[in-house]
């Protein structure tokens, strides 16, 4: 189904063991001591729940902690999210922070899960993160355009396909719509094809996609232009738009 499907037996042996996210940088561009990490071959995604009483600044601590251990393995953070709000869908409800990590193999995570110093911190780790209701995707980046500006709002997609369609209609789909999305201020600038879902109960889905917006009312601009409209029934034919999940999110720097 993916042309681009990579080897992940051994990053999915015990995944569950595993919280990473990124404390990074910038909405996609590191501004961390990590390591940068050439050529990656997959890209972690996680939409991460907290426990009650913690938040993003609690999560970056902990990721101070875990980055030394995950870069002697080939992983690096490349950024890192706030949850503004919730707009719909199958994903996580309550997700406090999105984070993207960079592997320089799908092996990398099961070497670091396998390291004893990461295995010291998974009390600490389970005690501030919701992990059962967490939902973590290996992919592949397949577009990197220009990162937002300072003044721009960050858009994040989990894209559910229905039966018979996969990650590269969708890919069309955004293609045939760039157009009219660009006129009223919103662009992609991130998109991942989902190789697989790591966390049980997960939605299922073969895209996540990042777009920079002008405003939150740019989104109602794009659904409201009669141009978009036309390519409504498409989008509901090739995308499970009940399932599909949207949330606004702000590019944080480390503890911010």
């Amino acid at each position: 189904m993916f042309n681009r499907a990579v080897n992940i037996t051994a990053s999915r042996l015990g995944v569950l063991a595993l919280v990473f996210s990124a404390t990074a940088c910038s909405a996609s561009e590191r501004k961390t001591d990590t390591p940068v990490v050439s050529n990656p071959q997959a890209h972690l995604v996680a939409f991460l729940p907290m426990q009650e009483g913690y938040g993003p600044t609690d999560h970056d601590a902990y990721e101070t902690t875990i980055a030394p251990i995950a870069a002697d393995h080939g992983m690096g953070r490349v950024a890192a999210y706030s949850v503004s709000k919730y707009l719909k869908g199958a994903g996580p409800t309550k997700a406090s922070t999105v984070g993207v990590w960079a592997l320089a193999s799908p092996q990398s995570m099961g070497a670091v899960m396998s390291d004893s110093r990461y295995q010291a911190n998974m009390e600490h780790r389970d005690r501030i993160h919701d992990m059962p209701q967490a939902a973590m995707y290996m992919t592949t980046e397949e577009f990197s355009g220009e990162a937002p500006a300072a003044d721009e709002v960050v858009l994040v997609g989990m894209l559910t396909m229905n039966e018979g369609y996969d990650f590269d209609d969708h890919h069309a789909y955004e293609v045939s719509i760039s157009e009219i999305t660009e006129r009223h201020g919103m662009r992609l600038f991130k998109e991942y094809r989902v190789i697989d879902a790591l966390s049980p109960g997960a939605p299922q889905v073969a895209a996540i996609n990042f777009w920079a917006l002008s405003s939150t009312e740019a989104l109602g601009a794009v659904m409201r232009d009669p141009q978009y409209a036309t390519h409504i029934e498409y989008r509901d034919q090739i995308h499970d738009m009940e399932t599909t999940t949207m949330y606004f999110v702000a590019p944080r720097e480390p503890g911010a």
